[in-house]
């Protein structure tokens, strides 16, 4: 984006820089919260940069990563526990009434 616009996004009379930065902290929000499957690193990543200028692309970044990692993969809490051999509660399906 940067590189394509570097004068920044001229709108409504005003221009709007573009800060890679930002960029770079978006993609490691959602990277860390499909490795996770958590959404709560986007909570984070506010505490940590103290931005909450960014919070719309920071969680439409980690849920829409949340939600193709837990279509696709195992998390890797679920990944240690399974490779440490450690006993863990199965999965238990919803609506089964027995």
């Amino acid at each position: 984006m940067a590189i394509m616009f570097p004068d920044g996004i001229h709108a409504d009379g005003s221009v709007y820089p573009i800060v890679p930065g930002g960029y770079a902290v978006v993609g490691a929000a959602a990277l860390s919260g499909a490795v996770t499957h958590t959404v709560s690193t986007a909570v984070i990543v506010f505490e940590l940069t103290g931005q909450i200028s960014h919070i719309l692309p920071v969680m439409i970044a980690v849920i829409l990563a949340n939600a193709v990692a837990q279509s696709l993969q195992p998390s890797l809490y679920d990944s240690i526990i399974r490779i440490k051999k450690l006993p863990y509660l199965p999965e238990l399906g919803m609506g089964h009434h027995e």
